[in-house]
């Protein structure tokens, strides 16, 4: 039994630097996410250049949601890495705290205005291949951006409670790595899906 368990003490949390297999199980994930992307959008870009596509139908989208979420995604990225530096000191454990907490709130911030972003489109998920289209690749990331949210309230709760500390915090570092790549991928669905109509007229 181990010595922890006998003397009554907490177990620790998480594993310890970037050779843990927590570490490369994150990177192999998210390049096999980076594929599924790269389909996605071939799949845009196949149905684009279709000669009877009227691409996309009704003229180039509104920008008025997708820039603010280009900004809470990047600042996302700066409380993210704020949250992971200061988790890295000796009691820094509230800055982290703090860190996770607003990475939380520009994370539903964010999922708050792609839902504005659908509710004021003029079609539905089957008026057309477009809308089909459009909805499976924002959706798609918005189930990532979903899961990122998740993922940093459980790191804020834990965090509070002391679970992390400057040696063992590879779960936030890991966290931090995926909003990093949840906010890369929204720069290049951004690109996409709203900026590319302006480009291809």
């Amino acid at each position: 039994m181990s010595e922890a368990l006998v003397r009554g003490g907490p177990l620790p949390v998480g594993s310890i630097g970037t050779r843990a297999s927590g570490w490369w199980g994150a990177w192999f994930f998210l390049i096999s996410e980076v594929a599924l992307f790269a389909y996605l959008f071939f799949t845009y870009f196949y149905f684009s250049v279709q000669p009877s596509a009227g691409w996309p139908p009704g003229g180039p989208p509104s920008l008025a949601y997708p820039i603010p979420q280009v900004v809470v995604a990047l600042l996302g990225c700066v409380s993210a890495t704020y949250a992971e530096r200061a988790i890295s000191r000796p009691g820094g454990s509230l800055f982290a705290s703090l860190g996770l907490g607003l990475t939380a709130l520009f994370g539903a911030g964010f999922i708050a205005l792609q839902f504005l972003d659908w509710f004021g489109k003029p079609f539905g998920f089957a008026t057309s291949t477009y809308s089909s289209v459009y909805y499976v690749v924002s959706g798609t990331h918005l189930a990532h951006v979903v899961a990122g949210e998740l993922m940093f309230i459980m790191l804020f709760v834990w965090t509070l409670l002391g679970y992390f500390g400057p040696v063992r915090h590879l779960p936030i570092t890991v966290g931090v790595l995926y909003w990093y790549f949840v906010a890369a991928l929204w720069l290049a669905v951004f690109f996409v899906l709203d900026l590319t109509p302006y480009f291809f007229r």
